[in-house]
């Protein structure tokens, strides 16, 4: 018998294509159970509660390094929305519903003596008045001042109070004989060691009050209203720049004139009457930053 050679056919390998469908379905079942096990049904159908997409590694299982990237947005969000919204100071301070006047004694006020009559006319408590009739602004660094705790220099006093409001107006006593920038130069210096002193109190920077008409033509020591102006933008800048908060008293008590109306001042055409420091404080009580 002759031998006959056989070639032999390939091994087909066949695929069950219900076998291979089974097992999609299996792989994509844990995946969705492994995310349902974190979602519950209500937290999806929930109406207040943000839509989550997971990640492809939080399905996987890697859920601490996607929550931990999740939170670390949120809380860079959260940051700058309160560091913006510290930023958000409307300047000059807008009126507002006027506050009691037991408000003042959470605040201090500092200046030379048109800042000091506040007190001698017994409108604010002395204790809240770190001023006095010789300071300046030249001197408000150096020049100490008595007060309830000893005499000292006003930063020396604003470390031991601790005020929650503090009211600075200075600039009255040295126009006379200081140019614009000399008394922004020494405001600025005198400015950056109260705002590392009482880094935790509100502070209102206070336009120099207006002089009047004979006192910009006055022989002796005349002050210009064009320098006080020009002086006060200054201090808006400043307290745009620095977020600090800024009262426009200047404005408000030239009574839509150019200059300091006659009859709210004193023979000197600078110091104020009495009923005018009455405008003064129901200014600040109608100025009060919210």
């Amino acid at each position: 018998m002759a031998n006959v050679s056989r070639t032999k056919k390939p091994i087909k390998i066949r695929y069950n294509f219900g076998i291979v469908l089974l097992g999609v379905i299996l792989i994509f079942g844990l995946v969705f159970y492994r995310y349902m096990k974190n979602t519950t049904l209500e937290e999806v159908l929930s109406e207040d509660r943000e839509i989550y997409v997971p990640s492809f590694a939080s399905l996987l299982g890697n859920d601490d390094e996607d929550s931990e990237g999740n939170n670390s947005v949120a809380e860079d969000t959260e940051t700058e929305s309160e560091e913006s919204a510290k930023d958000e100071i409307i300047n000059p301070v807008p009126e507002c519903e006027a506050v009691s006047s037991d408000y003042l004694d959470s605040c201090v006020f500092i200046g030379d003596s048109i800042t000091y009559g506040l007190s001698s006319y017994g409108l604010v408590s002395s204790s809240s008045v770190y001023a006095s009739v010789s300071m300046s602004i030249a001197k408000v660094e150096t020049e100490e001042i008595e007060t309830q705790y000893g005499t000292m220099t006003v930063i020396e006093a604003l470390k031991e109070s601790e005020p929650e409001n503090i009211y600075v107006m200075l600039g009255t006593n040295g126009a006379a004989w200081l140019s614009v920038d000399e008394m922004y130069d020494y405001f600025t210096a005198f400015m950056k060691k109260l705002r590392n002193a009482c880094s935790d109190s509100e502070i209102y920077i206070i336009s120099v009050p207006p002089a009047t008409s004979d006192k910009e033509t006055s022989v002796e020591a005349p002050i210009l209203n064009s320098d006080l102006d020009s002086f006060n933008e200054l201090l808006l800048e400043y307290a745009n720049t620095n977020s600090l908060h800024y009262i426009d008293i200047n404005s408000y008590l030239k009574d839509g004139g150019s200059s300091l109306p006659s009859s709210y001042a004193e023979n000197d055409g600078v110091h104020l009457k009495y009923s005018t420091y009455e405008l003064f404080i129901d200014y600040i009580l109608t100025h009060v930053a919210e």
